[in-house]
């Protein structure tokens, strides 16, 4: 992908994320890109496929910085895995938490991306990371709740939560910043998530 290419989608993705897909036009990527229309038809077809592209992109960067989080480290307990595996995973998503808030929207009404072949690679990829990440536990007998689905969904579930009601929980939690929020997020928040998932996978009954 060309520098040209990635000015379009940086600035396509603002619009995206404050108009929503249908309050955004191609001639408003245009002009807040400062190309014309037909350089964005020739680069990406549509509007629907420069979206797709958008979301490729990004998650191919989720992709890279996951693989550089080094979460397998034969000298680390299940535990210390799954915490490692739980803050990265969270400090990954939060570096575009427009694009989720975004995409959780756009997805849930539209059906445009939920489906796509790409949004269920990236679904498949954090699954089987994470049932790959339970599996140290569950094959040394440290871990004895077995259910990777809705510990997936505890995780993503939780996530997405802090990004959808971002302006009730900044106030809730007296938080000014959006920096601040992020900090809690991948702190306070990925912490409560891997202390709620321990005590599951730790009781016995």
């Amino acid at each position: 992908m060309n520098e040209k290419q990635l000015e379009i989608i940086h600035h396509a993705e603002k619009l995206f994320v404050k108009s929503g897909f249908d309050g955004t036009s191609i001639r408003d990527i245009a002009k807040e890109a400062n190309v014309n229309i037909a350089m964005i038809s020739y680069y990406f077809g549509s509007k629907e496929k420069l979206l797709e592209a958008i979301f490729t992109y990004k998650i191919d960067l989720f992709y890279a910085k996951m693989e550089a989080g080094n979460i397998f480290t034969d000298a680390d307990s299940a535990l210390q895995t799954l915490e490692k595996y739980i803050k990265h995973f969270i400090k990954t998503m939060n570096i575009n938490p427009g694009l989720f808030q975004f995409l959780s929207i756009e997805g849930g009404i539209k059906k445009r991306l939920m489906v796509s072949p790409t949004f269920l690679k990236f679904k498949e990829y954090n699954f089987v990371l994470l049932k790959k990440v339970l599996e140290k536990g569950f094959n040394n007998g440290s871990f004895f709740y077995n259910d990777p689905i809705l510990i997936s969904a505890t995780i993503n579930g939780t996530f997405l939560n802090f990004q959808m009601n971002q302006v009730f929980l900044r106030q809730q939690l007296n938080i000014t910043s959006s920096e601040e929020y992020n900090n809690y997020i991948e702190n306070h928040l990925s912490n409560h998530i891997f202390k709620t998932i321990k005590v599951l996978l730790l009781n016995e009954e």
